[in-house]
């Protein structure tokens, strides 16, 4: 998958959730909102882009980053590289090496682009900011965010109301690290009572086509984001395929894989945690 691929799949999610300024994109670059779907189904289901696992297999496929550096804790070092994002001017999208075959991904800013000032709500608009800006500017208190994985990350916070000058509770979304919407939380609801722990196998799951059960216990066991529960289901699906090739038919195979794309767009578009 080219770097210009990577792009269109990253923009998909925003189609709904930052949908004026993905229209402006769209037409800016010449593109649909059809091709970012096929350009993210590629880059989850049908790309090997997607299971990389070190910086230096990126940099096989983009071309060298337009800006690496390495961090050092103690005896520890830390990678990380970035590439430019012509989409998104100003922007980059960095890969940084947490450990072995494990890669932190986020969209952040350009070194030497100033960040937004941030001072008031009227401030927060789409595509203006970073969840580290967000984080970091002079609003809120912040509540802990909810980690939905790469899409749909949910942020409560309180900020003075410009029509009543009142402090309100606000809620903001991030795809990919990037500001997407900021809306007031109306009511807020109490912490559901803990789900019962589901113990069916995850082989039993994916063999009975429970796609949405399997990607969720996968994603309850790894330490990880929802985007390495679904390289994991991948894994998996593709060696229960191998040891039980009765078990799999073409057909139904490329039906689960709909319905895990169906899955991916419910938990990363979900509107509420």
């Amino acid at each position: 998958m080219t770097l210009h691929d990577f792009q269109l799949s990253l923009l998909h999610p925003m189609c709904k959730s930052a949908p004026t300024q993905a229209a402006g994109l769209l037409h800016r670059i010449g593109a649909t909102s059809a091709d970012t779907a096929v350009a993210q189904a590629r880059w989850w289901f049908g790309d090997a882009t997607n299971n990389f696992t070190t910086i230096d297999e990126y940099v096989t496929a983009w071309g060298a980053p337009d800006s690496e550096y390495i961090e050092r804790y103690g005896e520890r070092e830390i990678r990380s590289a970035r590439w430019d994002l012509p989409f998104w001017p100003g922007m980059q999208f960095e890969f940084r090496a947490m450990g072995p075959r494990h890669l932190f991904h986020r969209m952040l800013r350009k070194p030497g682009v100033p960040a937004p000032q941030l001072n008031s709500i009227e401030d927060l608009i789409p595509w203006s900011c970073t969840t580290e800006e967000f984080l970091g500017s002079g609003l809120g208190p912040f509540d802990e965010d909810i980690d939905l994985g790469s899409i749909g990350n949910l942020v409560d916070f309180e900020a003075v109301d410009p029509e009543s000058g009142r402090r309100r509770p606000y809620r903001a979304r991030f795809d990919w690290c990037l500001l997407q919407s900021v809306e007031p939380v109306l009511v807020r609801l109490s912490k559901p009572n803990p789900v019962p722990v589901d113990e069916t196998p995850i082989d039993e799951l994916i063999l009975t086509r429970q796609i949405g059960r399997a990607v969720l216990r996968i994603h309850a066991e790894i330490e990880g984001t929802l985007y390495d529960a679904m390289a994991d289901f991948q894994h998996r699906y593709a060696r229960l395929a191998r040891e039980r090739p009765n078990d799999f038919i073409l057909d139904e195979r490329r039906t689960d894989y709909q319905r895990l794309a169906d899955t991916v767009d419910s938990l990363h578009l979900a509107d509420e945690p």
